[in-house]
């Protein structure tokens, strides 16, 4: 076979081309065989392969990619002693080592019996070396034709030292990824650790009452039941749900809560399930629902008995189909969303009214937790006033101060109608009004319970029809604030409702708000 003849352009286009296969990716197996296809076709039938130091024992080296027409090679992944080879002597000079069995008095290595039988004679062995590390060898083989390492070593050289460049860059690489793999599995163990943490506090449950519910969240988070909490106002209820979220295989998804109740009427639709450009006056641009935020998570639909019956049909649809349409948009958008629901009504009643639909009733009623009142788990009373009280102190960054013995007198005297949320609200302003070492109670909390736990005035200790225990709840609300809505220390603070929320009860009730301080707003 004729020598090719190599101009001095073709040299140019060579490196050029050999320049495009380095810079063009960072996946040293991709350069491999560009750079191998490059030289086969400017020199014939060539064997390109790369030994890598990194990882290895001392002396050692390791096949990581060959480029063979003639034989698919299976060498890839062997280890083996570079003591002997030209890959070995290249790298113990730092200079390029050549066997060529044409030229006289030639050196003998251990690579030149495996060289013949593969139907190679000639090879060049290059030292891969970057910014004074070596990082491993490329050795370029040809069959024994005579002048043929003459015409390709200058071309070799310089592909030699772009591959030296693109191994330094592949192992940057695998570094990168090692690194990221490290981090990304510490970041899921704090996650979790965090899951647990938060898990742990979400729930003060000393209480018999409250261990068996906690008990009933675990049995059915992991599962993709939806479940429905029932309780009073202020009894934690979104909690529970964000503990059934962080105990399911959703932990790490998104909890997207949204309290019907708090949303205006007209507005409800376009909040839930989103809508589309132009559906009404002032949607400029599409706009994606709580539904789908909360895609591939949980969604906590708070007081689900407000919702009013047009949107009562089209959570019955996501429940049943997993799918919306936007208001405004004719294309279903499937959903992967769990649900749970809350209320403070009687759903049964609603149904028999006819203002909630029995099918979505017992679509979300799948599995019903009863969130018990704190008048019924008084057990929790205490450890509940010393969670509350270290997180408020650290947020407050004090020391918690010593409880004494009447401020626990005053807490175990009151039956607490605002329940967890009042408790709550009455420990954080004792703490703003105590600036000493000892936590003082800033005025009752409530009716005094007479001896037995019973309310005083009230005879039995037994709470009156649920309206008219709201009713009263909001009057004592606002009897404390003045009558302010709005602010700090306004009645929805006192309450932890937001003043919208707080206002529709009011206009609900019937009630004026004569004796205000401060106008609304």
């Amino acid at each position: 076979m004729a020598l090719p003849i190599i101009t001095h352009d073709d040299h140019q286009r060579t490196v050029e081309e050999a320049i495009q296969a380095v810079l063009s990716t960072v996946d040293l197996e991709s350069v491999l065989s560009r750079t191998g296809q490059l030289l086969e076709r400017r020199f014939g039938a060539t064997r390109v392969v790369i030994h890598r130091l990194d990882g290895q024992p001392p002396g050692r080296a390791l096949v990581a990619l060959v480029s063979d027409p003639r034989h698919p090679s299976a060498e890839v992944g062997r280890t083996f002693e570079l003591a002997g080879t030209a890959a070995g002597q290249a790298l113990a000079t730092r200079a390029p080592v050549v066997i060529d069995p044409l030229a006289p008095a030639a050196p003998r290595y251990a690579d030149e019996p495996r060289l013949a039988e593969l139907g190679y004679g000639s090879l060049v062995a290059f030292p891969l070396v970057f910014e004074g590390q070596a990082l491993g060898v490329l050795e370029i083989a040809h069959p024994p034709r005579e002048g043929l390492l003459d015409c390709c070593f200058q071309v070799a050289r310089q592909v030699a030292w772009l591959v030296a460049i693109a191994l330094h860059n592949s192992l940057l690489v695998e570094e990168v990824r090692r690194l990221n793999g490290l981090l990304g599995r510490e970041n899921a163990i704090l996650k979790e650790e965090l899951r647990l943490i938060r898990r742990d506090a979400r729930y003060v449950a000393d209480s018999a009452p409250m261990r068996a519910v906690v008990e009933q969240v675990r049995r059915v988070a992991p599962s993709e039941t939806t479940v429905l909490v029932r309780g009073e106002t202020g009894a934690g209820k979104e909690g529970l749900a964000r503990m059934v979220h962080d105990l399911s295989p959703r932990f790490g998804a998104p909890f997207v809560a949204v309290n019907l109740g708090a949303i205006p009427e007209g507005l409800v639709e376009s909040e839930l399930f989103g809508h589309e450009k132009g559906a009404f006056t002032g949607a400029l641009r599409r706009h994606a629902g709580r539904f789908e935020q909360a895609d591939g998570g949980t969604i906590f639909l708070d007081e689900v008995g407000d919702a009013p019956l047009p949107v009562q049909v089209r959570l019955l649809r996501v429940l049943q189909e997993r799918e919306l349409s936007r208001v405004g948009g004719a294309e279903p958008v499937k959903v992967d969303v769990r649900v749970v629901a809350a209320t403070n009504r009687d759903l049964e009643r609603l149904v028999a009214e006819g203002r909630f639909r029995e099918d979505l009733y017992y679509r979300l009623a799948v599995f019903p937790v009863r969130l018990p009142p704190l008048r019924e788990r008084r057990a929790d009373l205490r450890p509940l006033v010393l969670h509350f009280l270290e997180r408020h102190a650290a947020a407050m960054h004090r020391r918690p101060p010593r409880i004494p013995d009447a401020f626990w007198t005053a807490v175990e005297r009151h039956d607490w109608p605002g329940n967890v949320r009042e408790l709550e609200n009455y420990v954080q302003r004792a703490l703003i009004l105590s600036p000493g070492e000892a936590l003082e109670p800033p005025g009752p909390p409530g009716p005094p319970l007479a001896p037995g736990g019973q309310e005083a005035g009230r005879g039995r200790g037994v709470p009156g029809p649920f309206d008219e225990e709201v009713r009263t709840l909001i009057e004592r609300a606002l009897v404390a604030s003045g009558g302010k809505v709005y602010g700090p220390d306004g009645a929805a603070a006192i309450l932890g409702l937001r003043p919208t929320t707080l206002q529709g009860k009011m206009k609900r009730y019937g009630m004026g708000l004569s004796g205000r301080a401060d106008p609304i707003g």
